[in-house]
């Protein structure tokens, strides 16, 4: 199994405060079968996670030479998860933002409560300049539905769902609108969006797949979207949208209970 969004890149952001936080986590995801992680603090400017390239690399190699030392078994990568605004361009031609391992592809996160009026623009920018957008957990954006992510498959966009919102984790909306992507086969990341110990996803992997293939209807999607799809991000190779499947248009099944 394999993660390409957290935040235990200790000291950065909102997520690990020390060393020893996010030693706990990776020994956690170890323990339940993850092989490869790629970090992803914040880049988000109003609330000052904008640690410069130089901090976060000279951090990631700490951490790595202490995974090292402890003999912990797994891979880490460095990355960025980058709140879109006005100023993302310039962070981007100035080198401020890490792509997924230094690839082809950027996380990128939407404001949570309305729509980038130029967001049709920076996608376009982005794929003129042989970037993949990877959008993180789509489910939970209030100004956003699931036609307008339909648009940006077609633009080229890819998305990433949490493990949390399978559980409920951010409320029963966001939970019902990442089960219809998956149904549809509009996501193509399933990622932990782990911040601190004692809080992770990675104990539910397993059951994670499983319900991955009750709702795609496919044990290779399943995965692929937790395994094989984040292999191809680590080694910059291409990785193309799942054809969506059309809104199945059910009948509605009203049940009678005798009391």
């Amino acid at each position: 199994m394999k993660d390409l969004h957290n935040h235990i890149l200790f000291g950065i952001d909102d997520g690990s405060r020390d060393i020893e936080e996010s030693i706990e986590i990776i020994e956690e995801a170890k323990r339940n079968g993850y092989t490869d992680l790629i970090l992803t603090p914040h880049y988000r400017q109003k609330e000052d996670f904008t640690c410069d390239n130089r901090e976060k690399y000279k951090r990631f190699h700490v951490l790595e030479e202490e995974i090292k030392r402890r003999n912990i078994k797994i891979n880490i990568y460095l990355g960025n998860e980058i709140t879109l605004d006005e100023d993302f361009f310039y962070f981007l031609k100035t080198n401020q933002l890490v792509s997924l391992n230094a690839s082809r592809y950027l996380l990128l996160e939407l404001p949570f409560k309305s729509k980038l009026e130029d967001l049709e623009d920076i996608i376009s920018e982005l794929r003129s300049l042989d970037l993949i957008p990877i959008i993180a957990h789509p489910e939970r954006y209030e100004a956003y539905n699931i036609e307008d992510f339909q648009k940006m498959i077609h633009e080229g966009v890819l998305f990433q769902g949490n493990i949390g919102s399978l559980y409920n984790k951010y409320g029963t909306k966001s939970k019902n609108v990442l089960e219809e992507m998956l149904r549809r086969h509009m996501i193509h990341f399933i990622g932990s969006d782990t911040h601190h110990s004692g809080q992770t996803s990675y104990s539910r992997i397993y059951d994670v797949v499983d319900r991955i293939e009750n709702l795609t209807g496919s044990k290779e999607m399943a995965v692929e979207l937790v395994d094989s799809n984040i292999s191809k991000v680590i080694k910059n190779e291409i990785l193309t949208a799942y054809p969506v499947r059309e809104k199945k248009q059910g009948l509605r099944i009203l049940r009678v209970f005798n009391r």
